[in-house]
């Protein structure tokens, strides 16, 4: 049974000795249900910064280009591949970053004039 209140970042989560044994029947293991009891869990409420994160993800990039990059992590004191991909893709990010930021500059200043 799982016992919550809306506005609360606890959850509790409460499993009776009848749910576990019924679990356990059907050929469920410890990794799939808690033992029987309370167990509190709190909600994250930590903010990430997403510059700090690295977040999973699925990705299909072409065979080329992923086999070009673990060449380059070959060598010899070389980042990861994924690293290099990151790297890439940051510095791709910034130009165009700062590509925006100059049309806004330009936007501005034209207008005062």
């Amino acid at each position: 049974m799982d016992k919550n209140n809306e506005n609360s970042k606890e959850r509790i989560l409460e499993v009776t000795q009848e749910e576990y044994d019924e679990a356990m029947a059907k050929g469920w293991t410890d990794d799939d249900i808690s033992k029987p009891g309370k167990h509190v869990f709190r909600r994250r409420s930590r903010k990430i910064n997403p510059t700090e994160a690295k977040i999973k993800t699925t990705l299909f990039i072409d065979g080329d280009i992923l086999q070009h990059f673990r060449r380059r992590a070959d060598e010899p004191n070389a980042a990861e591949f994924q690293t290099q991909i990151n790297q890439e893709l940051r510095a791709a990010m910034e130009r165009d970053l700062a590509a925006e930021e100059n049309k806004l500059d330009e936007v501005f200043h034209s207008k005062r004039k």
